[in-house]
């Protein structure tokens, strides 16, 4: 049946795919027929502002970013004092990754003082960030706190059941409802290692911490660190592909007390397929240790032991306002239990939609981001604890949307909306938790 099901999907993918391309081909003409026309239209007439403009919109939408600069560039020597000439010069350098030279037509815009207040403020919006990236090290973050409401902070069963040792038992405790602050900080850094920029070193670190309004003994801290040298695959060979060996570290609390500390170290491979697609296959493997014990040790489902995950992820941006992110795992845990040693697939998906905000003083465009996750566990033998009888199975989703509005280049808020579910062959892990988020984020 699988098989059949996967054959059946792979043809109706690639059919659908042929079609699209068909279609995509046959719409593509007309830009590319107006295209000309607009670049006849220039050549003639080099100074008709009107025409030229329509002429770089038309050709960034085609992704044809050098016919876009040498028609401004052509502008520029006619008229040195366009600023929005300069402005859109600095954005589509930006583009190509000439960042000194996007910077240095962004400021000349700034300072040539015709410039609207809705262009003034995109350039101050996106200027740090291109100056940022002319530095040999460069350091970007993310910090936000709020409130998250949870409709079951205790993550009980929905009806209250609960197994030992095979005998069905009703909590006298049950689910409950819970509000918690928290705090999230993702702080990246890259450090150049050569001047040409075909080697970097990459850290990257996350903190999570919450505090619950009741159930104190849910509050949790996750803190992970990674760290490893991108190195750019032969630019002859493959433009833009890169390697990158890397160790990881992970530390967490729960109840103010720790739980889980996991070390380890991968290799990731990032493989481009033009402007628009990237995939990023991997795999990597961590030591595990869970500081728990006593009779509850076998409610958990990470124990002592080793991981290997091995990972494929995409990344579709088919254009500059929507990017379609995808990952797929498996992950295979050897635990010193083997009630908790499993097998996992996990598949996630978020799509990402960024639009202009409703006040052109805004400099950054607002995002609507709506994801999607599910994954399957399967655990090796039955725990006596719980079920003498049956291994533990469980197929688990979550489904939601964020919402990110900036205000300032540095200052904004988020808000999300998550539903998940986790279906299990034992009532002790049959749960369902609707949570909200809401927050001020600071990037810097």
């Amino acid at each position: 049946m699988v098989r059949k099901f996967v054959r059946a999907a792979a043809g109706a993918i690639c059919a659908c795919g042929a079609s699209l391309a068909l279609e995509g081909a046959a719409l593509a003409q007309a830009p590319r027929a107006e295209q000309a026309r607009l670049a006849e239209v220039v050549r003639l007439r080099p100074t008709d502002y009107d025409a030229t403009y329509r002429y770089v919109l038309l050709s960034i939408e085609l992704k044809d970013y050098e016919a876009a600069i040498g028609a401004l560039e052509r502008l520029l020597a006619f008229n040195p004092g366009l600023s929005r000439a300069q402005k859109e010069l600095g954005f589509l350098y930006a583009r190509l990754g000439a960042y000194e030279t996007a910077a240095l037509h962004l400021r000349a815009a700034l300072s040539d003082g015709d410039l609207d207040p809705a262009q003034r403020a995109q350039i101050d919006a996106a200027l740090p960030d291109i100056e940022k990236q002319t530095q040999t090290s460069r350091w970007r973050g993310r910090l936000q706190t709020g409130l998250r409401s949870q409709s079951n902070a205790s993550y009980f069963p929905g009806d209250g059941l609960f197994l030992v040792g095979g005998v069905g038992v009703f909590s006298p405790l049950q689910r409950r409802a819970d509000v918690n602050a928290f705090q999230l900080a993702e702080i990246a850094n890259d450090t150049d290692l050569d001047a040409g920029g075909e080697a970097l070193l990459e850290t990257r670190f996350k903190g999570y911490a919450t505090q619950q309004f009741h159930l104190n003994k849910y509050n949790v801290g996750v803190f992970s660190l990674s760290s490893g040298p991108r190195l750019a695959v032969d630019f002859a060979f493959w433009p833009g592909a890169s390697v990158k060996p890397y160790v990881t570290g992970l530390t967490s609390y729960v109840g103010g007390s720790n739980y889980l500390n996991a070390g380890g170290a991968g290799v990731s491979l990032r493989l481009p397929f033009g402007d628009e697609f990237s995939i990023e296959p991997g795999v990597e493997w961590r030591r595990l240790g869970v500081a728990s014990g006593g009779f509850f040790r076998s409610l958990a489902t990470i124990s002592t032991g080793d991981a290997v995950t091995a990972s494929v992820g995409g990344l579709f941006k088919p254009r500059d306002d929507v990017r379609l992110e995808t990952r797929v795992t498996f992950t295979r845990a050897n635990a010193n239990l083997a009630s908790q040693s499993f097998d996992q697939i996990d598949a996630q998906a978020l799509l990402r939609v960024d639009f202009d905000p409703p006040f052109e003083l805004i400099g950054r465009k607002w995002s609507l981001a709506p994801y999607a996750r599910i994954f399957q566990i399967a655990f090796d033998a039955t725990d006596p604890f719980i079920d003498p009888w049956r291994a533990r199975r469980d197929v688990a989703w979550a489904s939601g949307v964020t919402f990110e509005a900036p205000v300032t280049p540095w200052f904004g808020l988020s808000s999300t909306f998550e539903y998940s579910r986790n279906d299990s062959n034992l009532p002790n892990f049959k749960t369902n938790n609707l949570s909200v988020w809401f927050g001020p984020v600071a990037r810097f």
